[in-house]
């Protein structure tokens, strides 16, 4: 079996939890606010919960953070000495519930007036940032802001923890979370079965042939999908939940199939002597994969019960990596070395309606680029010299972020 090296890639990544912006326009035009510390006591935890309540605000693109950290009392509606200049004031406070948790009193201000108040408890400590994500959420909701319900989603990835063993793991966008859901296998290619993110299917070896498995998480059984001699991957997963596209290789050679879950079977969409992976739904009913036919990976489209197969992209000679919102594609490609210096992967957005494409990134190697649910955004790992990262893209307010990481090895990712 050829290695696929177009789908399949490992980055060595650094590990952090602060967002910094990379791109960022129309700054000056936002609202100053300050983040500030309630609790009776302040401890390690109310300080953690302090940096990610920043780094959220910053994702949520309504305001200049001021990160500097300062205490105040709940009740107070004047800002701490070092905060006066501060048009908001997100203030929080954290106590025991008295049952275990925690209960978290937020409160957000506006020139000394109260414009939201809510209470929220955490049973268990280390789901912190996604309290976090979800007082984020709710306070861009009150404010009338580009959506963001993929902030409290799940990313799930998988890691390579040693040269023939991998974990599935499920986490935050932040990756500041993370839960071992799988460990000590060959495991490849995890996708979220639905969008309530209660299953997921991956990939594992079974009687040395790879074979797709869906697993629930809520009581952790296992069902065997499908084998395939040479390659078995659930590349996309249709809206409803009832089809995938599964790139399989009974023959050696891999190609786009399509499963349907009702009556679990399987329908063969390209029939291609050389490489077809990744396939993708689209808005329009047709399949956008990743092909070697030209002579190097490009992006190219086809529909069920059709031999026609027409290219996507007409400029660069390596595009891959994709991934799929209605009629819009997001994927990599390798950038002309005489417009950048050095190897430079950046990801770019194609409209199936204009044929505009649009380059999202600028630098660096950019990999593993995943919509949210939504089409809101694009998560997406970013290599940069020595840094790596997991970066956000945000369609409605013109931004890009990025979390410094460090986690081993990543093999794919799904949001």
């Amino acid at each position: 079996m050829k290695i696929i090296s177009i789908f399949f890639m490992l980055v060595q990544l650094l590990w952090g939890t602060d967002a910094t912006i990379e791109i960022v326009k129309g700054v000056e035009g936002l609202s100053p606010l300050a983040i500030e510390d309630a609790s009776p006591v302040s401890n390690e935890m109310s300080q953690k919960i302090f940096q990610m309540l920043a780094a959220d605000m910053n994702v949520v693109s309504l305001f200049t953070v001021d990160e500097s950290y300062a205490t105040a009392p709940y009740e107070a509606l004047t800002p701490a000495a070092n905060h006066k200049n501060a048009q908001y004031l997100l203030r929080y406070r954290l106590v025991n519930d008295g049952m275990g948790g925690i209960k978290a009193d937020i409160k957000l201000l506006r020139n000394g007036s109260e414009m939201f108040i809510k209470s929220y408890v955490l049973k268990q400590s280390e789901m912190m940032v996604f309290l976090s994500h979800t007082v984020a959420y709710d306070i861009n909701s009150k404010l009338g802001g580009s959506p963001i319900d993929w902030i409290k989603r799940k990313v799930l990835f998988i890691r390579q923890s040693s040269p023939r063993h991998s974990d599935i793991i499920a986490a935050d966008y932040t990756l500041s979370y993370q839960k071992v859901i799988l460990k000590g296998g060959m495991y490849g290619f995890a996708k979220w079965a639905n969008r309530e993110q209660t299953d997921l299917y991956y990939t594992a070896l079974s009687d040395y042939r790879p074979t797709i498995y869906k697993m629930n998480l809520l009581n952790g059984n296992k069902e065997k999908l499908i084998s395939s001699d040479g390659m078995a991957v659930c590349s996309d997963v249709s809206e409803d939940g009832r089809r995938l596209l599964l790139t399989l290789a009974p023959e050696g050679q891999p190609d786009i199939y399509l499963y349907d879950l009702n009556n679990q079977s399987k329908t063969r969409i390209t029939d291609y002597s050389g490489i077809d992976v990744n396939g993708q739904f689209m808005g329009d009913g047709s399949i956008a994969f990743v092909s070697n036919r030209m002579g190097y990976p490009n992006i190219f489209s086809t529909r069920p019960n059709s031999t026609a197969v027409t290219p996507l992209v007409y400029q660069g000679k390596n595009n891959s990596s994709l991934s799929s919102y209605k009629n819009f594609l997001v994927y990599k490609a390798r950038e002309n070395s005489a417009t950048f210096t050095g190897n430079s992967f950046n990801l770019h957005l194609l409209s199936l309606n204009s044929g505009a494409v649009k380059r999202l990134t600028a630098s660096g190697e950019n990999d593993f680029p995943r919509f949210s649910a939504d089409g809101e955004a694009i998560l997406y790992i970013k290599q940069e010299g020595s840094r790596s990262s997991i970066g956000v893209i945000r369609f409605g307010v013109n931004k890009s972020f990025a979390f410094p990481l460090k986690i081993g090895r990543i093999q794919s990712i799904d949001w």
